[in-house]
């Protein structure tokens, strides 16, 4: 007699190969069955529920394209779903650091830019100051400034462009203006 975890794993291995011949029900069935799990894989590792919704999306496009290639003798059916949202939502986070890091390289060429580079130590050492300050502003805040301050934009064109509310806009410059105030005081 079979016990519950055998069957899971008899019945995850019939709904992989059914996926592999193109079996939409099965594909449902599948994703009805271990799609909380899975989440919860994609949540531990992105910490945010709409990146880990993302992740989860995107890894099952590739379970549903790759399961004629899903190996038994490699591992347990839900061993390999897990591994590749696993892959998914760290390729995700991945990214986002990538994205992180040439959004700061962005707003270091966009300072330099709206105030010059300059040898004379005075002028970039606040710079160096400004940028500091900036940077401990967050992502939404820092882009809405330098649309304003530095490319001429509106806040109602801001919040069109960004897609955010205007009320919302308006109060990122107000806060991140009076933070940026409050840190070159020091």
């Amino acid at each position: 007699m079979l016990d519950q975890s055998q069957y899971d794993q008899d019945r995850l291995l019939q709904l992989i190969s059914r996926c592999a011949l193109k079996d939409q029900d099965a594909f449902k069935t599948l994703y009805q069955l271990t799609s909380a799990k899975l989440f919860g894989v994609a949540l531990r590792i992105l910490k945010q529920e709409a990146r880990a919704e993302e992740a989860l999306q995107e890894a099952c496009l590739k379970i549903w394209r790759s399961a004629a290639g899903y190996n038994s003798q490699r591992g347990r059916p839900m061993t390999w779903l897990i591994n590749i949202v696993r892959n998914q939502s760290l390729d995700m986070l991945r990214a986002s650091v990538s994205r992180q890091e040439a959004a700061h390289t962005e707003l270091t060429d966009d300072m330099e830019d709206c105030f010059g580079r300059s040898n004379d130590a005075e002028t970039s050492e606040e710079l160096s100051r400004l940028l500091h300050c900036i940077e401990l502003l967050n992502d939404d805040q820092q882009k809405c400034l330098l649309m304003v301050y530095h490319q001429g934009f509106t806040p109602t064109e801001v919040s069109d462009h960004g897609q955010w509310p205007l009320g919302t806009v308006k109060t990122w410059l107000r806060r991140g203006l009076a933070s940026v105030r409050g840190c070159l005081k020091i």
